[in-house]
């Protein structure tokens, strides 16, 4: 071993500063970084393994008891399928006999609905929610092959799943649609109604109001709710709250939650505020014509939301053959007390024998309205309807008034105008009494309105 020198020392010492620590040190430091790491590891594997194996549990327990619920659903239509009553009523549960009493009603509906229509109870789940010890089920039945959704609820007792009492509660989540003219508040069991419902409606108010020149569609806020005794109508406290029973608490279109019946109660109830806004409010005197025109103008308005033909011939002809806005110009000039006159200022013609419009339905509810009056003894009224400058025809209708006959429910068939004896025109009425009688009734334009001379 040799002797180092001072500078050989330092010059040593300088190459190890520059030459940073001992590569053995560091590699063992690296090697217990990388234990440690492995362990950390291995922790979060085991920690992760647990809850995975812990969650897939609760997923298994989950399925199972979704499971038994469908099996639960699947018997109880089983047992209605095959008229088993046993069967039906060991699925039911609830604390009162009030329950069971309401579904052996049930269940007696639907063994006679298997005997008049072609029913077949699937028992396929279309929806189903659990809530811990709660479920609710949406179940589909065909009906005349069309498809149709049933909401029972069920409760998990000891011994599984029963068939309880209706939890409205339970109907979902709270949500709401907001649009140019709607604003929809729902819970998600009626979601695919309320898009229907909006998307209607959407429609529905920038037409009518164009028709009936409002000063602007309204806002109108709807509320779709579970409740059996609900019906469509306004609510109280508010004009333009609408408030909408959700077909769901009963027998509902699988395919279509807005059905027609639906529709029709809707379009009814919104026509209806509609023309009271417009008419600020006014309310017709019976047996003036306004009190027909008024309804007309709401039934037709129907048939324009629903697409249908409500039979609202005198108005519907009116916005065809004179525009919509005819329609609005007729509300607005009405009186309580008016008369049919009021169409001819509506069209923009002198005098109703030169207004194009189709006269079967104003016609009808005058015949209608002559048995009324005969019933209510209102000679004066019924009078009205007559044109009594003819004594014959007042004699005749001096005659019908006494007899106090009323004649079977009339309906005009077909109004065609014509010319009359003294060049001015008259109505010739086919009329249908009844099953199957037939019979001409005409009519004459008197002091500008058309009445009876027949």
């Amino acid at each position: 071993m040799g002797i180092k020198l001072d500078w050989e020392i330092e010059a040593e010492q300088s190459r190890l500063s520059r030459g940073g620590e001992d590569p053995r040190t560091a590699r063992q430091r690296r090697r217990a970084r990388l234990r440690l790491l492995l362990f950390l590891l291995s922790i979060i594997g085991i920690l992760g393994g647990i809850a995975g194996a812990v969650l897939f549990r609760l997923e298994e327990v989950r399925l199972e008891i979704e499971e038994q619920l469908r099996n639960t659903v699947a018997a109880e239509s089983a047992a209605l399928r095959f008229g088993d009553w046993a069967a039906f009523s060991e699925v039911q549960r609830s604390a009162s006999g009030d329950w069971l009493q309401s579904q052996e009603r049930v269940f007696s509906e639907y063994q006679r609905l298997k005997l008049e229509r072609q029913l077949k109870l699937t028992g396929r789940v279309l929806d189903l929610e659990i809530d811990r010890s709660r479920g609710r089920v949406i179940v589909e039945e065909i009906i005349d092959d069309v498809p149709y959704a049933r909401v029972w609820f069920y409760w998990r007792f000891e011994d599984g799943w029963h068939h309880v009492p209706p939890d409205y509660t339970f109907w979902g989540e709270s949500r709401e649609i907001v649009s140019q003219q709607v604003t929809l508040r729902y819970r998600s069991v009626d979601q695919a109604l309320a898009l229907a419902v909006q998307a209607k409606l959407d429609g529905w108010l920038p037409a009518a109001c164009e028709a009936l020149a409002c000063s602007a569609p309204p806002q109108v806020m709807v509320e779709i709710i579970p409740d059996e005794a609900l019906s469509v109508s306004w609510s109280p406290a508010d004009p333009w709250l609408l408030r909408l029973p959700s077909p769901y608490v009963g027998r509902a279109r699988a395919d279509q939650p807005f059905d027609l019946d639906l529709q029709f109660a809707l379009a009814n109830a919104l026509a209806e505020r509609l023309v009271a806004v417009v008419s600020n409010g006014m309310q017709p005197v019976y047996p003036a014509d306004a009190y027909y025109l008024r309804q007309a103008i709401i039934s037709w308005l129907v048939g324009e939301f629903v697409q249908v033909d409500t039979n609202a011939f005198v108005i519907q002809s009116l916005s065809r053959n004179y525009g919509a806005a005819a329609v609005g110009r007729l509300l607005q000039a009405m009186l309580p007390d008016g008369d049919a006159r009021v169409l001819s200022l509506a069209a923009g013609v002198t005098s109703l024998d030169q207004a194009d419009l189709d006269w079967r339905d104003l016609l009808t509810w005058r015949l209608v309205t002559e048995a009324e009056l005969i019933q209510r003894r209102d000679e004066a009224g019924f009078l009205t309807l007559y044109d009594t400058r003819d004594e014959f025809v007042r004699s005749l209708a001096y005659q019908r008034f006494a007899a106090g006959s009323v004649e079977a429910q009339p309906v005009v068939v077909s109004a065609l105008r014509e010319p009359a004896g003294d060049g001015a025109f008259q109505l010739r009425a086919v009329v249908q009494f009844g099953a199957g009688q037939q019979a001409e009734v005409m009519f004459r334009l008197v002091d500008g309105v058309w009445r009876r001379a027949s």
